[in-house]
């Protein structure tokens, strides 16, 4: 180890000189001889002059699309040049000068030449670039006003529940190519539920999408994003009520009265909820009925201000009324129980021993004939035999089906003057 440090540091001042003047004469070398060299840069397109086009109504049908090209330019110059612009790539500008579009019209496509400069005049020239000539597609501005749309992405946590959002702007007007604008069909802000439930007050970008939920880009928004504000909201499970208007065909009877879900899940401010006690749907008219009826009905229509459905509920409320014919039961009744109005003075009235007649309704188990009175209106009968209708006091709810009774009239007066 010591001879090799002995070798090492033997003459080392003459060693050291030899180091720095080979140095100095390659630095001096490369700084004379200056060599030339190539290389590739890539740069975004510059749209120059767009005015020429948007000052006539019109615009460039592909200005995304030139937006977004890159131009591959390769540049001739000293290589130390050519390290100053590779450290510095922006001097390079490439760029499509729309003035010379000054006397296009809708639907033109017009090739222009790409311009490059590079900073640093004569410095460096250029070599190639590619593409040298873009197509500019010339189409008429459009723009129309559309709605803006809320979306809520991903899943809220067990029991948190938004109200609708509220937008600082609820309409947006889209502009750009009418090519483009056509094709949007709705503007929406996606919001973040996992982000909106720890904020409820977000900036929202807005995108466009088409009719099949594709985003449509090269388009311009009036309002680029918007604020979306939420309130967190209770749960309340509210009854369902329904009233029925009139009464079924005679002899039927309303039996029962199903309603698919009985409840409404729906969120709101906690004393919104408070207030609300029921909902009421729409009367069902049940008059002249002989069958069951079913109506459907869409909660929505029924909340009140401030109020929401849950997510899990569907808002389709079914309510089925139940309509069947009434019980009828036969008895008989005495004559005993049979009072005749309007008996006429010299006419005498006979009645068979018992009458039958049917009534039909609720309770009628416990009926009997004896318990029931009943009247025959017999004014205005000539003399033989008449079948007269007989009335009968029932209780509430029951019905006497039409029920007659032979009645027969002598006149006595008549046969004792004979």
């Amino acid at each position: 180890m010591n001879r090799f440090q002995e070798y090492i540091m033997k003459d080392i001042g003459w060693k050291l000189l030899s180091v720095a003047i080979a140095a100095i004469m390659w630095f001096m070398v490369i700084n004379i001889t200056q060599p030339v060299d190539t290389r590739s840069y890539s740069r975004p397109l510059v749209i120059q002059n767009m005015e020429s086009l948007s000052d006539r109504g019109l615009t460039a049908g592909n200005l995304e699309e030139l937006k977004t090209m890159k131009i591959t330019v390769k540049v001739k110059a000293q290589r130390t040049a050519l390290d100053r612009l590779s450290q510095n790539p922006e001097w390079i500008q490439a760029s499509v000068d729309l003035s010379e579009l000054s006397y296009a019209v809708n639907g033109d496509i017009v090739a222009l030449p790409v311009n490059v400069s590079v900073q640093g005049g004569n410095t460096y020239g250029i070599s190639s670039k590619s593409p040298s000539v873009v197509e500019i597609a010339v189409e008429t501005m459009s723009n129309k006003e559309l709605p803006v749309e809320v979306k809520l992405n991903g899943e809220l946590e067990e029991g948190t529940y938004l109200s609708e959002p509220t937008l600082s702007t609820e309409t947006v007007t889209v502009s750009g190519p009418a090519s483009l604008v056509s094709r949007v069909s709705f503007v929406r802000a996606n919001v973040d539920a996992e982000v909106i439930t720890e904020n409820p007050t977000i900036q929202a970008k807005l995108l466009c999408y088409d009719s099949q939920g594709m985003e449509v880009s090269g388009v311009v928004l009036s309002t680029e994003e918007i604020t979306v504000s939420y309130a967190l909201h209770d749960m309340k499970q509210v009854p369902i009520q329904v009233e029925l208007v009139g009464t079924p065909a005679v002899g039927y009877q309303v039996s029962s009265v199903f309603c698919s879900p009985q409840y409404a899940a729906v969120t709101g401010a906690p004393e919104d909820l408070e207030n609300l006690l029921f909902l009421q749907m729409d009367s069902i008219i049940v008059t002249g009925l002989t069958s069951s009826v079913t109506e459907t009905f869409n909660l929505i229509n029924y909340l009140p201000e401030g109020i929401s459905l849950a997510e899990e509920d569907d808002g389709i409320i079914t309510i089925t009324v139940e309509i069947e014919a009434q019980a009828h039961k036969q008895l008989v009744l005495p004559s005993s129980s049979l009072t005749l109005l309007g008996q006429e003075e010299g006419k005498t009235y006979n009645i068979p021993d018992n009458a039958h007649i049917t009534i039909t309704g609720e309770n009628l188990e416990g009926i009997r004939g004896d318990d029931l009175q009943g009247t025959i209106h017999v004014n205005g009968l000539s003399e033989g035999e008449h079948r007269v209708l007989i009335h009968v006091d029932l209780p509430q709810g029951m019905i006497l089906n039409p029920s007659y009774i032979t009645v027969t009239v002598k006149d006595v007066s008549a046969s004792a003057q004979s």
